[in-house]
């Protein structure tokens, strides 16, 4: 009996010449999916792998919600409250920076990180507008 090897098949087919980029999940609101793909085109495409997807989501998610809660404390009487009292979405505000905060770490996004990539080399160009309107068809520069 002869012995064949097994047959390696792959359905994760790239084109040559073209980078992997993580896609934001069609369940993030379109808020969430600016802050998603902003976040993925800020940084070159090796930074992020596919496991790193839902992490991304939270992010994008929070991200999100703190930009709302700032918007909500900008407009008028909107620290205060008529009755005198801080408004709930400074709460939100603070409570969603935090995440942010602590989301940074995990996906390495921040001056530390940075700074253990320049004695590294960077692994590919930045994000062409091209690559940017393959992941969000509705993006106008």
């Amino acid at each position: 009996m002869a012995r064949t090897r097994p047959n390696y098949q792959t359905s994760e087919i790239v084109p040559y010449g073209e980078r992997r980029l993580l896609r934001p999940p069609d369940s993030l609101s379109d808020a969430a999916r600016r802050a998603f793909i902003d976040l993925v085109a800020s940084v070159p495409a090796s930074h992020f792998k596919p496991g790193d997807v839902s992490l991304l989501c939270r992010y994008a998610e929070v991200a999100a919600l703190a930009e709302r809660a700032a918007f909500e404390l900008e407009q008028p009487n909107g620290t205060v409250t008529v009755d005198g009292k801080v408004s709930a979405w400074f709460s939100v505000h603070a409570s969603a920076t935090k995440s942010l905060s602590g989301l940074a770490l995990r996906l390495r996004l921040g001056p530390q990180s940075r700074a253990l990539k320049a004695s590294k080399k960077e692994a590919g160009p930045p994000m062409s507008a091209y690559e940017r309107m393959r992941l969000d068809p509705k993006w106008i520069p």
